[in-house]
């Protein structure tokens, strides 16, 4: 008499197999910040690295001329567009024109197509913004997010706007990058370890009070000729204003555009006019954090 033995089957039941899925799904939501967390830190390490970089240039550039670039000229060009035989860009400086004013935006010139010559060391590999955009007549212009340090406490781009009468037309700013500045080592009396040269500043569309937080690099239309021209801030910032003042729906978008801020959580990356490239926090105080902008106020910034 033969017998038959009951097999088990060997298939998952329905419940055994929402408990695996939801087990990995609490797996994948543990694990997915740590990974976003560890790319960022390598972003965040580039983007180190181009401040070092431009660190480096700005220095080679001051060996050269005896001088820092200036923030920009009266023909419309800025201190990133002057550095670039430092940055191995030589062959598109040489290509620049210098002698003729509003040459920015004429179609195909060679000073539009180098302000649409993707340049990564001039952006932060954490930004979210598109490689290319069509901007004040300048077909693909690329947007930028690393801009010069022109003062400690210029709250608005122009005299109409600005509430303590400091602005960027001012030929007299206490930073190193402004209207045919010409800052020397020796003109930095508050030490180069405490005078912040270049920050990042994050590019957005966002417009308020007419002034969008838009920032590039090499030329602009707008600022050409300076000094009857507009928007210096598309190359330079200042530290009189609230850090990170976009978050603070209170404040004007004049502040606003002259703001730093940047695309990591929780500050922005700065190089000294040292050389040294430091992270500085949102919550940093705020009387240091004017006090980096300028270059001989005499404050006392304490020791990290």
């Amino acid at each position: 008499m033969s017998t038959t033995k009951n097999k088990r089957r060997g298939a998952f039941t329905l419940v055994e197999l929402l408990v695996v899925i939801a087990i990995i799904g609490v797996l994948v939501a543990l694990l997915l910040p740590a990974v976003q967390a560890a790319r960022e830190a390598a972003r965040r390490a580039s983007c180190s690295n181009n401040l070092k970089q431009l660190g480096i240039a700005l220095h080679n550039y001051h060996d050269t001329h005896q001088s820092f670039p200036f923030g920009w000229s009266n023909r419309g060009q800025g201190w990133s567009a002057m550095i670039l035989p430092q940055i191995e860009q030589g062959n598109l400086y040489d290509t620049l024109q210098w002698a003729e004013a509003n040459n920015w935006s004429i179609d195909n010139s060679p000073n539009e197509r180098a302000c649409g010559t993707l340049i990564k060391l001039y952006r932060c590999p954490s930004a979210a913004i598109p490689e290319h955009v069509d901007n004040q007549g300048i077909a693909l212009r690329v947007p930028a997010c690393y801009r010069g340090v022109a003062s400690s406490t210029a709250d608005s781009d122009d005299p109409g706007t600005s509430a303590s009468g400091r602005h960027l037309e001012l030929n007299s700013l206490e930073g190193l990058f402004f209207g045919d500045s010409k800052i020397r080592m020796a003109d930095i009396l508050d030490g180069t370890s405490n005078t912040a040269a270049i920050g990042e500043s994050k590019w957005e569309t966002f417009t308020q009070d007419g002034n969008q937080m838009d920032f590039w690099y090499i030329g602009s239309p707008q600022i050409d000729p300076w000094p009857s021209g507009t928007e210096y801030s598309e190359f330079v910032g200042s530290t009189g204003v609230p850090y990170n003042a976009r978050s603070q729906a209170a404040l004007s978008g004049y502040i606003k555009e002259l703001s730093f801020s940047s695309f990591h959580p929780g500050g922005a990356m700065w190089v000294y006019a040292d050389g040294s490239v430091k992270f500085l926090s949102y919550t940093m105080n705020a009387a240091v954090y004017q006090a980096i902008g300028s270059r001989d106020g005499g404050e006392a910034i304490p020791a990290e």
